[in-house]
């Protein structure tokens, strides 16, 4: 199907964890803050893997003493690791659901599938899918990508793609960054999201994203 692979970004150099939820203006950020991580971890599994692992990579140096960090023991690791984790600025985006399933149709990176069926297919094929993502896991919602096991929010900071200058805006002043966002990949429709729909594939995904909708406050506009 489509490619829509969540990815994570720990910047040391600006102390902070950025997790992307793809169409929701993460190329954007990116290219302020560097390139993503690892990909398919959400903020509770990099808690784990820096309460783990020495999380700086590449190079030579980092090498060794990644392998150096290993021989402390492992509750050492864990208050270092987790020390860093509630130090660093954590923070992502979401976006309205009925517009981010459209975003997801139309997009023309990666795979595509907008001439392999038709919208309306597509939303069934999302009704019926585990995660909007082809890889395997466990994220059926934007919310998973914030949350543990028990629901409680890990992010500092969630903003919305709807207002993504003013919220960037906010990160960057807390982070030190450049306010000015580039707008990367810039996906122009001719049609608002709302044209896309029925109301039979309006309400599969008000079903579908329940979870994302109550939680954010969104609503079907038009």
């Amino acid at each position: 199907m489509y490619n829509d692979t969540p990815l994570a970004m720990i910047s040391h150099e600006y102390k902070c964890i950025f997790v992307e939820v793809p169409k929701t203006g993460s190329t954007s950020v990116r290219a302020i803050l560097g390139k993503a991580w690892k990909p398919h971890l959400n903020l509770w599994q990099i808690k784990n893997q820096m309460e783990t692992f020495w999380t700086h990579y590449g190079g030579r140096k980092n090498r060794i003493l990644a392998s150096l960090y290993l021989l402390l023991p492992d509750e050492r690791r864990r208050e270092i690791g987790h020390k860093q984790f509630e130090t660093y600025f954590k923070f992502g985006f979401v976006r309205n659901p009925w517009d981010r399933v459209v975003s997801l149709y139309e997009r023309t990176e990666a795979l595509q599938v907008r001439d392999k069926m038709t919208f309306d297919e597509f939303v069934d094929w999302i009704q019926y899918s585990s995660a909007t993502c082809v890889h395997s896991s466990p994220h059926r919602y934007q919310l998973d990508w914030f949350v543990d096991p028990n629901g409680t929010v890990l992010a500092d900071f969630i903003g919305k793609f709807e207002r993504l200058d003013e919220d960037w805006a906010f990160v960057a002043k807390k982070l030190g960054v450049s306010e000015n966002l580039p707008h990367q990949r810039a996906n122009p429709r001719e049609r608002h999201y709302t044209e896309y729909y029925t109301p039979r594939t309006r309400d599969i995904i008000a079903n579908k994203f329940k979870v994302d909708i109550d939680r954010f406050g969104y609503e079907f506009e038009g």
